[in-house]
């Protein structure tokens, strides 16, 4: 009877693992494992792709003639470059500007810093924060070149080139209203993707 008994009440259990199983470290161990996971993955996805576009900004600067370099280090805005670069770079702001008021940095002084950080030491957020307050200062420029890409395709990262009888049009218009050095500093920092040829027959005297 008591064998019976045993048999009839007999059950099964079953151990499932579930996030609800606090109990269990190998569970919580295994998600928390997961989630490191996908946020390293998501983490190094952004940093080379950081990377990538600070040495477009890099390569960019480098293949300005000094030239149109030392008329670039011009144009950037100095209070404002000064402000931003003491927040994002504060190594290279206390190596160089600390203690200097804006007006008193020339720009000879800023191009011989942006040579060494940018075009030596390879400091590619620097080389983005001034192609950011160079396009800032030009911006009506910066505008219109912006406006004369999208026209051939909105997403402007989708262009792999642009052909001579699409890019006659776009300078026609830009030289027209600014100064040639301008324009060639402007598409050539901001990666239009005409080809260097067309630049060299449109800008002989300045590349």
């Amino acid at each position: 009877m008591t064998d019976e008994k045993n048999n009839d009440t007999e059950t099964t259990t079953e151990v499932v693992t579930t996030p609800e199983s606090v109990g269990s470290s190998d569970a919580v161990e295994a998600g928390t494992s997961v989630a490191a996971s996908a946020v390293t993955d998501e983490a190094s996805e952004e940093s080379a792709e950081s990377g990538h576009e600070e040495k477009e900004a890099i390569d960019a600067l480098a293949k300005l003639s000094p030239r149109l370099f030392a008329r670039l280090c011009r144009g950037i805005p100095m209070r404002t470059f000064l402000a931003e670069l003491a927040r994002i770079d504060r190594g290279v702001y206390f190596r160089y500007f600390k203690g200097y008021r804006p007006v008193k940095i020339t720009a000879k002084r800023l191009q011989d810093v942006l040579t060494k950080e940018i075009l030596e030491h390879n400091n590619g957020l620097l080389a983005q924060l001034v192609i950011y307050n160079w396009d800032e200062f030009q911006w009506k420029l910066y505008g219109d070149l912006q406006k004369h890409v999208k026209a051939i395709n909105e997403d402007v990262e989708a262009i792999e080139r642009i052909t001579d009888e699409q890019a006659d049009p776009i300078f026609d218009d830009l030289l027209s209203k600014y100064d040639p050095r301008d324009v060639a500093i402007g598409a050539m920092i901001n990666g239009v993707r005409v080809g260097e040829d067309y630049l060299q027959a449109r800008f002989p005297t300045l590349l």
